[in-house]
């Protein structure tokens, strides 16, 4: 019998080499990303990198994620393999052959087939490793360099991880043999899927639990809570989707039955029938195909944005090559260090600014009218920010001249309930809005630690600051000085004196005596380097997370598909031999394939309008200030997916025809 049940898992293997060929390319495709995942999150070259231990935590994070959606995809696709081998088993079994026996042949096959697969997967892992290592090393500007990455230790990782998971199946195979005897599992495919119940129930609890999770994605207001909130927006849209679909699709299926016009239509009649006999196996497959299609797009337009945002943000929080800020000390001690620092390291100096600016929290807002925070509340959620700046200094920041006078004041304003007005209240005191400014002038000049964490701030320009400070001796307004610098250093020479400048600064801090008063500096070399490798790392994730979703989407369909036509293909034959035409035959397929293929693509396009609100907030904080370029690169996104899933659907539906028409 032993002899017997290895030539059976030999012979089975090639016989059902089209089942088994997705199986195996799902496999090759998970075992290959897992491993250049684990690769590259335990490579030793990594920690010498400049901002790599940025990457290493981000593709740590993307290492869970991978190695979840890897089994989920593996044990989804076994899935499928023994429900159209059902009937074949159960041959096996009427024949003689034991439930033990069974279970002996069918862990043979995945033993075999494990082996080839898996040492395959690693295989083209290892041939690829230090490509996607210097593809890595591009992606985040940093100098490109093959090395040579190979790690007994993954290897070690990767075979325990998919050993289990073929551990796992093993498992499962023997459960569904030991609780089927060989009638039954001769006449599995064949049987349809249970009645669902509670259908009204599931459908209002579905949208009950969708239009929770789109209001949670579309009330929330800032970054951080955007933050807290997204997984269980997430959990309760997957929640509503799988149960709109197992409960939507069949009361659609049976509106249509009811409409006699529609359904007795010989190409509707069959369809629609094909459709019930299964509805409960097609509403998990379409939910999973929608959720997992949302998943495609979500995350190759984060990491697209976040990875073209990168060289504007940089912008934003350094604008000059060196910077400093300082509390509690002096715009002449700024200028001093600025350029003795310049002059020891013999640096032309070709830009520099010093100023004083103040900036303060709103606690609450009455359209113009502001109460500011009292000094000691520090712990708050304002409702919009100011920045304010002294005349002079926005003289020299711009160019331009303004005459202020008095109570007179410019404005820069994000926030819509200040837009246009013409007088603005801040507690008791009134302020006339002179001149209300549509460019962002601090840009190149002035770091704004706020657009990150808020979309809703402020700018003030005021005739003299210190006047405007004494107006306020009871309010959190606070001051800040700022000086930067750019110099005839190219970038490189910038990073070999970023430790230095550190130094440099920390030598001042030492010498002075005031409590709370110290400075702080920013290279841009320096930043610019540290964020190339964090955008870098999370586009790089961004990448390889699309493929294992869009891997996942294309597996469940080609399964679905394939397995249906295995299915309906004895049902076509015979309304052949009653006289259905192959014409008409075709007409059925595209109907009863369309009536529901598209169904979760609109889906995932909808998920992700009601996404994209909380998902800019999210990726503000990250660095993506420019929401013009997130819109166009998430639409650019959908309209390559939908190509995409268009060929996906051709290739599928010819296979699936290929099937019923044999």
């Amino acid at each position: 019998m032993f002899r017997l049940t290895n030539k059976l898992a030999i012979s089975n293997l090639i016989k059902n080499r089209k089942l088994y060929y997705p199986f195996a390319l799902a496999v090759l495709l998970a075992v290959t990303i897992s491993y250049l995942f684990y690769s590259l999150t335990f490579n030793p070259k990594m920690v010498e990198m400049r901002g790599g231990s940025s990457i290493q935590f981000t593709l740590q994070l993307g290492l869970i994620v991978v190695t979840l959606a890897s089994a989920i995809i593996v044990l989804y696709a076994n899935s499928f393999v023994m429900k159209n081998r059902s009937k074949e088993l159960g041959i096996y079994g009427m024949l003689g052959l034991e439930k033990r026996h069974l279970i002996g042949m069918t862990f043979k096959e995945l033993l075999i087939f494990g082996l080839v697969t898996v040492t395959a997967g690693i295989g083209i892992g290892a041939l690829f490793d230090n490509l996607i290592f210097a593809l890595l090393l591009k992606l985040s500007k940093m100098k490109v360099e093959l090395v040579a990455t190979f790690q007994w230790s993954v290897v070690l990782s990767i075979l325990l991880v998919f050993g289990f998971i073929f551990l796992v199946i093993v498992i499962l195979n023997a459960i569904r043999i030991i609780r089927m005897d060989a009638l039954q599992l001769s006449r599995e495919k064949a049987k349809g899927e249970k009645k669902g119940r509670f259908l009204v129930f599931q459908t209002i609890l579905g949208l009950l639990s969708l239009g929770s999770g789109y209001y949670l994605a579309q009330s929330v207001t800032n970054a951080l809570l955007a933050i807290s909130t997204f997984f269980l927006a997430v959990i309760l849209v997957i929640l509503g989707t799988y149960l709109l679909f197992n409960a939507g699709i069949t009361v659609f299926l049976k509106m249509l039955k009811k409409n006699k016009k529609y359904y007795y239509k010989p190409n509707n009649l069959i369809s629609v029938s094909n459709l019930i006999f299964r509805m409960k196996k097609n509403a998990v497959g379409l939910a999973t195909i929608a959720i997992l299609s949302t998943m495609v797009l979500v995350t190759m337009s984060a990491a697209t944005s976040i990875f073209n945002a990168s060289e504007s943000f940089k912008k934003v929080m350094n604008p000059h090559d060196f910077g400093i800020t300082g509390k509690n000390v002096e715009k002449e001690d700024l200028d001093k260090l600025l350029t003795q620092f310049a002059s020891d390291k013999g640096y032309k100096i070709k830009e520099k600014e010093v100023l004083r600016y103040a900036y303060f929290g709103v606690a609450n807002q009455e359209g113009s009218k502001l109460t500011l925070f009292e000094k000691g509340q520090n712990r708050v959620q304002p409702t919009t920010v100011f920045m304010v700046f002294d005349q002079k200094d926005y003289e020299n920041m711009t160019g331009q001249k303004l005459s202020l006078s008095g109570n007179e004041v410019g404005l820069f304003a994000k926030n819509d309930g200040l837009k246009g007005q013409k007088v603005l209240t801040l507690n008791d005191h009134q302020f006339s809005v002179k001149e209300e400014f549509t460019k962002d002038f601090i840009v190149n000049h002035v770091p704004n630690q706020f657009n990150i964490l808020t979309a809703d701030y402020n700018y003030l320009v005021v005739p003299n600051l210190q006047a405007f400070f004494d107006q306020f001796p009871d309010s959190a307004i606070y001051n800040q000085f700022y000086g930067g610098m750019n110099v005839n250093a190219n970038e490189e020479e910038q990073l070999k004196v970023a430790e230095e400048y550190d130094k440099y600064l920390n030598q001042f801090n030492a010498q002075l005596n005031t409590e709370g008063s110290y400075v702080y500096g920013s290279n841009l070399a320096d930043a610019s380097a540290q964020m190339s490798a964090l955008f870098g790392g999370v586009f790089f994730i961004g990448i390889f997370l699309s493929i294992i979703f869009m891997v996942g989407t294309v597996l469940v369909i080609y399964y679905k598909q394939i397995s249906e036509g295995y299915e309906d293909r004895e049902r076509f034959i015979i309304l052949q031999k009653v006289g259905l035409d192959q014409k008409q035959i075709k007409q059925t397929i595209n109907k009863q394939v369309l009536t529901v293929f598209f169904l979760p693509l609109l889906f995932a396009f909808i998920h992700l309008a009601f996404a994209y609100h909380m998902l800019s907030l999210i990726l503000k904080v990250i660095g993506v200030i420019d929401t013009t370029m997130m819109l166009i690169v998430t639409l650019s996104i959908c309209a390559i997916f939908l190509i995409a899933y268009v060929l996906i659907f051709m290739i599928t539906s010819r296979s699936y025809r290929k099937i019923v028409q044999m």
